[in-house]
């Protein structure tokens, strides 16, 4: 009968690094994260919107304006200009100092496409995506129809 002889790992006769380098993952691509968004994932910012507000952010986004001749009743538009005063309201203190806390200033820069540069650095509209938007004409022809 032979036995098989037990191999005891010592710092003597293993060696981690060597087997780690064998078993281990290397990932040599290039990386796939988009640089683009380090600012709005940097905890350091992310901490001082919350210390400014209180409140953690959501989405950075979520402020928008537009067309909103189509709404309807006067419930519906008053349901409208109070979401859109609490969203005004949901943006950060110093956005709201340079539109001197006026949700209407902020709507004019925001209709003056010479701001689109500023509007972006603020983060108020998409970088690079230019919203087009679209108004029904009413043409005389198109009204008798």
């Amino acid at each position: 009968m032979s036995k098989n002889a037990v191999f005891l790992r010592t710092p003597y006769n293993y060696d981690k690094d060597a087997a780690s380098n064998e078993s281990g993952l290397h990932c040599e691509d290039a990386s796939l994260a988009q640089q683009h968004y380090k600012e709005e994932c940097d905890i350091n910012t992310i901490l001082q919107k919350f210390n400014i507000s209180g409140i953690l952010p959501e989405n950075p986004l979520s402020p928008r304006y537009g067309d909103f001749t189509g709404i309807g009743d006067y419930h519906s538009a008053l349901n409208r200009v109070i979401a859109a005063q609490d969203e005004f309201e949901g943006l950060p203190a110093n956005i709201r100092a340079r539109f001197d806390n006026d949700p209407a200033k902020l709507i004019e820069f925001l209709d003056d496409e010479t701001n689109r540069p500023e509007a972006e650095e603020l983060g108020l509209v998409e970088k690079g995506v230019a919203e087009v938007v679209e108004t029904p004409k009413n043409t005389p022809e198109k009204a008798a129809e």
